[in-house]
């Protein structure tokens, strides 16, 4: 039986979670992935030239993946024994995609599995983003709409933000290398939240956070050598991903409004040759009914309103 998140992946959609952790694990690895499922990203790690063991709590759903595991860990990832199974084993990158939201601790789970990373291996995570504007605007309705998947998934412990998931990254003894996002406008999620919802001026509040629109988090890291100037590095690359992405949102904005701003003057050209006709019309009217009244009576209109 395929799990409920089993799903078909386009490796080249530069907009997906799962093509973006596939880009930052790369090929040729030997990978840890926690939460395979049916195995959906494994099988595109195979032909990555991968080799992966996975870790999945739901024996029901792990048979189709076997035939690209190197083995399954049938063990639920809050089970602290469950690392013992994986002793004296390490991995280039351990995967945890979509999988911490669901844990009761995810900062034990994360670091355990850092203690089986390789010296120069990376760790790749995707969440999903709780302050995207449809949850927020859901929130001042006064509702909290679970789903079977997605933002609001109904098996969901925990909830992030970018900062929260960076907080995460740091105690479990990382440092984030990368940071990607997966965009889905507002009012364009499972929530369901609707533009009715919500009045201009609030929706324009709301949308003025950047991560307004963020569906998902996608970072790499590497292990934190205690070095001030790793952090520091660290910190900076956040920042400037977090300035490349405004300057993203504001060109695109500008680029709406340049539409826009076309769109209406294509209408004012179209209307100004309407007047135009209408304007040649009335003076074509005008010169046949002059044509009509009597020379005497226009000389006397003319006399009278000189």
């Amino acid at each position: 039986m395929r799990s409920h998140y089993h799903t078909a992946i386009n490796p080249d959609d530069d907009n997906n979670s799962h093509a973006l952790m596939l880009r930052m694990v790369g090929f040729n690895k030997r990978v840890l992935e926690a939460g395979c499922a049916s195995g959906h990203v494994s099988e595109m790690l195979k032909a990555q030239g991968c080799t992966v063991v996975g870790i999945e709590n739901d024996s029901t759903v792990v048979e189709p993946a076997m035939q690209w595991l190197e083995r399954v860990i049938v063990r639920n990832l809050d089970d602290d024994g469950l690392w013992d199974e994986l002793d004296g084993e390490f991995f280039d990158a351990i995967l945890f995609g979509d999988v911490l939201e669901h844990l009761h601790d995810p900062l034990a789970a994360l670091t355990h599995s850092v203690k089986h990373l390789l010296p120069a291996g990376t760790v790749v995570i995707s969440v999903p983003n709780i302050a995207h504007a449809d949850v927020k605007i859901a929130l001042m309705k006064g509702t909290f709409p679970y789903t079977e998947s997605g933002l609001l998934d109904q098996t969901h412990i925990y909830f992030f933000t970018k900062d929260s998931l960076i907080d995460l990254v740091r105690k479990a003894g990382l440092v984030v290398t990368e940071v990607n996002r997966v965009i889905v406008p507002v009012f364009g999620t499972e929530v369901g939240a609707q533009r009715d919802d919500v009045d201009d001026e609030v929706l324009a509040a709301v949308l003025r956070d950047r991560e307004s629109e963020t569906y998902q988090f996608v970072i790499k890291a590497v292990r934190d050598d205690g070095t001030r100037a790793l952090e520091k590095l660290s910190d900076d690359l956040v920042e400037l991903v977090d300035r490349l992405h405004d300057e993203v949102k504001r060109t695109e904005s500008l680029e709406i409004r340049v539409a826009e701003l076309g769109a209406k003057a294509t209408a004012l050209e179209a209307q100004r040759d309407v007047d135009a006709q209408d304007l040649a019309r009335l003076h074509h009217q005008n010169d046949a009914i002059k044509r009509l009244i009597p020379t005497p009576v226009r000389n006397l209109f003319r006399k009278r309103f000189q």
